[in-house]
């Protein structure tokens, strides 16, 4: 038996659970995969507790991903460079942490033929989800990746980690100048709260694609002022499950082919 969780507050929602027990159908494994609520000052020594029942590797999902960096014994080049960790696998010297959410990012944009090479990219938000997603963007050579959040400070600070690529900055009330913004990425926190930034309309740009990162409840106020503005949407389903599958080879050493990402993909859709 495999003994898995995922982390969070709040966590109830998760569909995680359901996606690994059938990740381990899949693949002939015994995994015993559970949601676990932990506010940020109860996450140590839930980690803690949840190692010595067993457990051999865990999601951080909000608000953890940044806290989760001081909890690991040692940590992955992606973990490292998005200053965030979505990903635990118990090692003997500790936790080793890693972020997958890029990868998983990256095959639902993929496998909805979004074209990211030269494009411009918008992303609300400048937490621990931005960080966990931009270097996998800026792998795929955009044109520009813009940073937007309520405080232009904080949005400046996660812009200069990558100085070197063409990442700027912006206030949420100036990108309704932006130009030519083909994928706005909603990567705040808010959609959990049950509300979203004020976001005014992208005069500059015409029909860009709106993707969450969340699903469910928490993405369907970004989902929903983007059917306002008549523009293509799509929550993070895709990304939870591209992610999963990450996560859960790294656990395994088992990979889950796209077929079976994209049926089991399909088969969340109907039930949820």
């Amino acid at each position: 038996m495999i003994r898995l969780a995922v982390f969070g507050d709040p966590v109830a929602h998760s569909l995680s659970p359901s996606i690994h027990q059938q990740f381990a159908e899949h693949t002939g494994l015994s995994v015993d995969y559970r949601a676990i609520r932990a506010s940020a000052d109860e996450l140590t020594a839930a980690l803690d507790g949840f190692y010595v029942s067993g457990g051999q590797g865990a999601n951080l999902t909000v608000p953890h991903k940044q806290a989760g960096l001081s909890i690991c014994n040692s940590l992955s080049q992606r973990a490292r460079t998005a200053g965030a960790v979505n990903t635990l696998l118990r090692e003997p010297t500790g936790w080793h942490g890693d972020n997958t959410d890029g990868l998983g990012l990256l095959w639902d944009l993929q496998r909805q033929a979004v074209q990211l090479a030269n494009s411009r990219i918008l992303i609300i938000g400048a937490g621990g989800a931005t960080r966990g997603i931009v270097p996998i963007l800026l792998e795929q050579k955009p044109a520009r990746l813009i940073i937007a959040n309520r405080t232009f400070s904080t949005a400046q600070q996660l812009a200069e980690c990558f100085a070197q690529h063409p990442v700027s900055a912006c206030c949420l009330d100036d990108i309704a100048q932006l130009e030519n913004i083909q994928l706005m990425i909603h990567a705040s926190a808010a959609g959990h709260g049950g509300n979203l930034p004020e976001l005014p309309e992208l005069e500059g740009s015409s029909h860009p694609l709106c993707y969450d990162l969340s699903y469910g409840a928490a993405a369907q106020w970004f989902i929903r002022w983007a059917d306002n503005n008549n523009y293509p949407s799509s929550d993070g389903l895709g990304m939870l499950l591209g992610q999963a599958a990450e996560a859960f080879e790294l656990w395994t050493d088992k990979t889950i082919s796209n077929a079976i990402r994209t049926r089991i993909l399909t088969s969340l859709r109907y039930h949820h």
